[in-house]
């Protein structure tokens, strides 16, 4: 009778299925061998014991986490996570298994078809999933939901230094890598390229990962490429070690308009990105303004357009850099993030942040755009401080209900959802 029972949790282990499948399974072995009323008896023990897991969280054991192709932040950044949620899951009953992908818009409809239980996605592009927008107007909705927010992913078009390309508008009649197929990149790259007036038809789209985009930049394949990710992006690193490289600044009037106008893009300061790119961010324009007297940085403000709040009473080293500053800023073409569906079991997204969470010193050991996930002050009128959280911010979809869960439970993180960071999850709301 123990041999019996030994084949028969044997084979409800070996079914990751739901517990009514495995019953037919086990039913199929052990009719012919057994009565219906020992068999009977059997699988209630079994279902009991299988209900109390369950009720644990521990139904998954195998996850899939959908990363992108080699050549960008998201398959590194990806296998990371996973590394950490398996070398530190304690009792936790899963195995999470990154699997190669063309990048956000394959991850998302492979966490609506099922084969997917996390993925990596920009938030640009889930917004648009979200809202049934853009390229997903043919397919409708998807339930995609925020799991956290990792880290900005600032892109740029990147350009060898002697192709005379100098604009965004000089665009016009070259070819361009927007990026890979199916990755959804021309959800944010086609607003930035139409805001300067450089329309869908007037140049030559090429799609193509990171990796093969600095390639054919190299040996003249391409014009020009849109590059980046998280800080610094190792696409842009590898094209200054190939080539001369000049990034090609956007307008700091339409960047402003783009800001305003979509929900997922948010200024980044020139000073950070140069800090990351130093070899390579730096512009004639730069130097002029280095030398300019306040007279005629006020006019050159003017005449720029540029805004730079208090320009009048500043120092003239502090103005000299706000004016830098606010010429050559830069976007956040959408937030790295980490996404599920809208059924994936609740208990289950809470533990893996938990684990995430407990292990985050470790995360941004093993990259620095996991460093995202530290805990920071940031300052308020009136003097005031309050914690905030990468992991909350910018994700432009609502938040997963386990997340929801999972952050109120830790209020040292500050979690404020609100129309800047998290759409209503229905409408009217």
């Amino acid at each position: 009778m123990f041999r019996k029972f030994s084949e028969l949790f044997t084979v409800v282990a070996l079914v990751p299925v739901s517990l009514l499948q495995a019953g037919k399974q086990v039913e199929k072995v052990f009719l012919r061998q057994e009565s219906k009323r020992w068999l009977s008896g059997s699988l209630l023990v079994v279902l009991a014991l299988g209900a109390v897991a369950c009720q644990k969280g521990e139904r998954h054991r195998f996850l899939s986490f959908g990363t992108a192709p080699v050549g960008g932040t998201f398959p590194v950044v990806g296998g990371a996570i996973a590394e950490v949620l398996n070398l530190h899951r304690g009792s936790h009953n899963w195995k999470v298994q990154i699997k190669g992908s063309k990048g956000s818009q394959e991850n998302i409809r492979r966490l609506a078809s099922g084969q997917f239980e996390l993925g990596m996605s920009n938030s640009a592009i889930s917004f648009f999933a979200s809202q049934g927008g853009s390229n997903w107007k043919s397919e409708g909705r998807y339930d995609v939901r925020a799991v956290c927010t990792l880290a900005p992913l600032v892109a740029m078009f990147v350009t060898k230094r002697d192709s005379g390309i100098r604009a965004i508008t000089d665009l016009k009649g070259r070819r361009v890598v927007i990026g890979p197929a199916g990755a959804g990149f021309e959800m944010f790259v086609m607003p930035i390229l139409e805001a300067h007036g450089v329309a869908a038809g007037s140049f030559s789209a090429i799609y193509a990962p990171q990796g093969v985009a600095v390639e054919m930049l190299g040996d003249g394949a391409a014009d020009a490429a849109f590059l980046g990710g998280a800080l610094p992006a190792q696409s842009i690193i590898q094209a200054s070690g190939s080539f001369e490289v000049y990034v090609i600044p956007f307008d700091p009037g339409v960047r402003g308009r783009l800001v305003r106008d979509y929900a997922f893009f948010k200024p980044i300061p020139h000073a950070l990105v140069k800090s990351r790119y130093p070899k390579i961010l730096h512009y004639e324009l730069e130097d002029r303004i280095a030398q300019m007297s306040r007279a005629e940085a006020l006019v050159f403000m003017g005449d720029e357009g540029l805004r730079v709040p208090g320009a009048e009473t500043m120092e003239l080293d502090a103005l000299r850099n706000a004016l830098a500053g606010a010429r050559f800023g830069w976007l956040n073409v959408g937030s790295m993030q980490v996404v599920t569906h809208k059924n994936t079991d609740k208990q289950l997204i809470r533990n893996l942040l938990e684990v995430l969470w407990e292990q985050r010193e470790e995360l941004a050991r093993r990259h620095p755009a996991l460093g995202f996930l530290q805990l920071r002050s940031v300052p308020l009128p009136g003097g005031q401080k309050r914690l905030i959280q990468g992991a909350v911010l910018y994700t432009g979809i609502p938040f997963h209900p386990g997340a929801v869960e999972f952050y109120e439970g830790h209020p040292e993180i500050g979690f404020r959802p609100n129309p800047g960071n998290r759409i209503p999850a229905e409408p009217g709301e």
